[in-house]
């Protein structure tokens, strides 16, 4: 076990309208009871029809020996009609009942003589049936917000993202500047976000929000409803953080539709911020405006419907920096800012070596999201119905960077994010016979990213005072970034999922399988195209550089080699029983397996084995983690409902696949990296020593860089994954008291949570050598490497470090299993 806890303590969150079970169903909702007679006896045999009002979707179920039913696979929201027949006795009709996805309903109802009359007087509102009624549920063990569609309509978003939403959660945290969410404190990258059941949080991993755009992956005026669980111990559902499950809206019998514009102007932005308090203007962006439609109707009426929407958003005239390097009151340039002259002498040298170098401008650009969704809903028979549903959002986000209060970044430096996703999901929900019924889920995700920029050349960052104070000295930055030179990503993931429910009386029997594919490709082909770095204005005007760093793909290997190419796969299996063990107490209990498998490796360096005695080699193969979970509610015999739930169990999370990927690509052996350092006789020498050689000539051109071959040597990190590495899970534990009140149906929870660390996810820096000391908060502390710069200080001077060739450096990706790493 890990020492590494979290813990947090709810107390009396007040949950009138938003508080819910946690259960699994992702895309649905269900709906259970008992149907007593007159005398408060259970009736069985009894025949339950349950009517979704809008769309004519009709589901029947029969009552058990007990008078229980229980119908899963249920549209959201509503209103739904339930009626009960028995043979001999007047049904009993109950309306306005509203579901919420992952919610279970309970709607309880009486016949017999009177009964009719009595369900129609006591009919319970929709707010009230939906709300308290999935409160106060034998299901409800876990810790779970719902949010319907009325209250999507009264919630302001002003972000018009999924973040807007997550905050109404007590349990969830979100920054306020960049949409992060956070689940008690874990990271956001382990969150399980999901809409109609296919995850469209960021698959790749290289966004700290855990998003895959900056803007919403999904237009907000296309959901129909949410539902936010931190502790949800239904085997099917699985995260570390929390796990947010969003259902877009339906077609129903009646045509519909809507149109919508919003805006906000910097004109319009205040608050107690920095840039208000300085009495400046709001510089971040001129205007964001977002516009879409959506219609819905049936195509077949009571049968087959649609759903469409399309939604464009754009952020005009964002900055390009609040501040950047230049002072136009300066004739010469300092040694912290730069003149007008040498800004304009570093354009008009770089235009005449055969660059682009743009120009210094406070606009950068236009920030643009398209946003489409398309649905169809049909119902089978009564007992059968299907959805697909298509999704696609593409963003183009420009990144103006190089600016800071000593440098300056021309346009020629900036680039462009493009992101396009592509989602198909198709589902069916089946009830086989009284006591059988299945959901079925296959969908497919298609993530691209890339980088783009105006001009394809070297970068290059002029020293502007000649480079005296090489640490200090204001600079120009120009030319493509050397990050942005090859830079692409997709993951394409198919995702299969089929679950079963058995109803045996006082046991229901869940079971269920999930198999997963991610195909990962990422090319990161850093200064491929050159990256130099000269000492003054008139240096760059001679194309004499003061340094040249070139990476290459090493003698043999292609650009296409040393791209990371790997398939990961997860196989899951699950069984669970919910027992009803009276009519106060419902006990649940399950597994899950989690199993991941690659047939992909690595590069082998048998230098790297060599040197420190395991293969860079490993990957995640094989890997499994059995997860246990039990969780309970008991229900108190009182005046007010009141009720006591909790559970404990193990969850895990797929880390992010960049994590996975760098050892395929950091190898220390496809790629060869040249540095150029210009000696004080005008050679150059590779590196820090070794023999002195003429220097390779400038090139503009980024696809003809040249290399000199006297001396070139290879050199590049290597990343590995121990090999005993486990995916992050942790333990999950929880308790809850929730009571209603007797004022207007508020309900008063109690709730406290435990986080505990299973196996975390830590880098270890292989080269540092062993830790010397431990600081008083447990982090371990190290000294400088023998030979190195500077001595970190302390007894010692110094570590001896495990060093591999030419320069070569290692980090591992390890597990945290006990508490003497952290």
């Amino acid at each position: 076990m890990n020492s590494r806890i979290r813990a947090k303590l709810l107390p009396l969150a007040i949950a009138s309208l938003f508080a819910a079970p946690a259960f699994a169903q992702e895309t649905s909702a269900t709906m259970s009871g008992r149907v007593l007679d007159a005398s408060g006896q259970p009736v069985s045999n009894a025949t339950v029809v349950i009517v979704h009002e809008p769309s004519g979707t009709t589901k029947t179920v029969t009552t058990d020996a007990s008078g229980r039913y229980n119908a899963q696979g249920l549209r959201t929201g509503g209103p739904f009609d339930v009626t009960v027949k028995k043979d001999g006795t007047p049904s009993t009709r109950q309306d306005n009942v509203f579901l919420a996805v992952g919610n279970d309903t309970a709607v309880n109802l009486t016949v017999g003589a009177g009964a009719a009359s009595s369900a129609d007087a006591t009919a319970l509102s929709a707010v009230t049936v939906s709300a308290v009624s999935g409160q106060f549920s034998s299901e409800n063990k876990g810790l779970s917000t719902s949010i319907s569609q009325e209250q999507l309509k009264n919630t302001p978003a002003p972000s018009r993202n999924i973040a807007d939403i997550a905050r109404l959660d007590p349990r969830v945290t979100v920054d306020h500047g960049t949409g992060a969410i956070s689940a008690n404190g874990q990271n956001t990258r382990m969150n399980s976000i999901k809409v109609d059941g296919l995850g469209v949080g960021d698959p790749f991993g290289l966004n700290s929000t855990g998003m895959p755009t900056v803007g919403s992956p999904v237009s907000m005026d296309t959901i129909d409803s949410f539902n936010i669980s931190t502790a949800n111990y239904d085997v099917s559902s699985d995260t570390i953080g929390a796990e947010i499950n969003a259902v877009t809206k339906s077609g129903t019998n009646d045509y519909h539709g809507s149109v919508y514009y919003g805006f906000k102007n910097a004109s319009s932005m205040v608050g107690d911020a920095g840039w208000l308090k300085q009495n400046r203007d709001y510089t971040e962006f001129d205007r964001n405006w977002t516009a879409g439609a959506t219609v819905g109707g049936p195509i077949i009426k009571d049968k087959l419907f649609f759903f469409a929407g399309y939604e464009k958003e754009e952020v005009t005239g964002l900055s390009s920096g609040a501040v950047n390097g230049l002072d136009p009151s300066l004739v010469n340039s300092t040694s912290n800012k730069i003149s007008q002259g040498d800004l304009n002498s570093a354009i008009r040298n770089a235009s005449n070596i055969g660059l682009n170098p743009g120009s210094l401008g406070a606009n950068a650009g236009t920030l643009t999201d398209k946003r489409y969704i398309g649905k169809i809903d049909w119902n089978i028979t009564d007992g059968h119905r299907m959805n697909f549903a298509y999704s696609r959002t593409k963003e183009t986000k420009p990144n103006p960077q190089g600016n800071s209060v000593n440098s300056i970044g021309l346009s020629s430096y900036w680039y462009t994010v493009n992101s396009d996703i592509k989602n198909y999901t198709l589902q069916s929900f089946d009830d086989w016979n009284d006591i059988f019924s299945s959901e079925t889920k296959v969908g497919y995700s298609d993530y691209n990213l890339n980088r783009s920029v105006s001009t394809q050349q070297p970068m290059v960052t002029v020293r502007v005072n000649g480079g005296s104070n090489v640490g200090t000295s204001p600079t120009i930055n120009l030319g493509e970034d050397q990050f942005s030179h090859y830079n692409v990503a997709s993951v394409k993931t198919l995702n299969a999922m089929w679950a079963g429910t058995l109803y045996l009386g006082d046991h229901t029997i869940k079971g269920g399988v999930e198999w997963e594919r991610n195909r990962v490709y990422n090319l990161f082909g850093r200064t491929e195209f050159g990256a130099y770095t000269f000492d003054g204005v008139n240096r760059l005007g001679n194309a004499d550089y003061t340094q040249y760093v070139l990476y290459q793909p090493a003698k043999g290997y292609s650009l296409s080699d040393i791209a990371a190419k790997l398939e990961l796969r997860r196989q899951t299996w699950f069984l669970q029983d919910t027992w009803q063990a009276s009519d106060n107490l419902s006990v649940q209990f399950g597994v899950r397996v989690n199993k991941y498998l690659t047939d992909d490796q690595p590069l082998y360096n048998p230098t790297f084995q060599q040197k420190f005695g395991f293969s860079n080699a490993n990957t995640i193969n094989g890997s499994k983690l059995i997860e246990p979970r039990l969780s309970f509610n008991y229900t108190f015999d009182s005046e007010y409902k009141t009720q006591l739930r909790g559970g404990v169990g193990l969850f895990q999370s797929d880390p992010p696949t960049v994590w996975l990927a760098n050892p395929y690509q950091n190898n220390g052996i496809n790629i060869a990296t040249y540095t150029y350092n210009r000696q004080q006789d005008g050679s150059c020498r590779l590196g820090n020593s070794g023999p002195n050689f003429a220097c390779p000539q400038f090139s503009p051109n980024p696809f003809k860089q040249p290399t000199t071959g006297d001396g070139t040597i290879p050199q590049m990190a290597v990343d590995t994954v121990d090999k005993n590495f486990k995916l992050p899970s942790v333990w999950k534990s929880s308790i809850a008291f929730d009571r209603e009140l007797p004022w207007d149906g508020i309900i008063a929870s109690l709730e406290w949570q435990h986080l505990e660390v299973n196996n975390g996810i830590f880098y270890q820096n292989l080269n540092i050598g062993n830790p010397t000391g431990k600081l008083p908060d447990g982090r371990f502390t190290y000294y400088g490497c023998i030979g190195g710069a500077t001595s970190l200080g302390g007894p010692t001077g110094a570590n001896n470090c495990a060093t591999l060739p030419n320069g070569q450096a290692s980090v591992q990706v390890g597990t945290n299993t006990n508490n003497n790493n952290r």
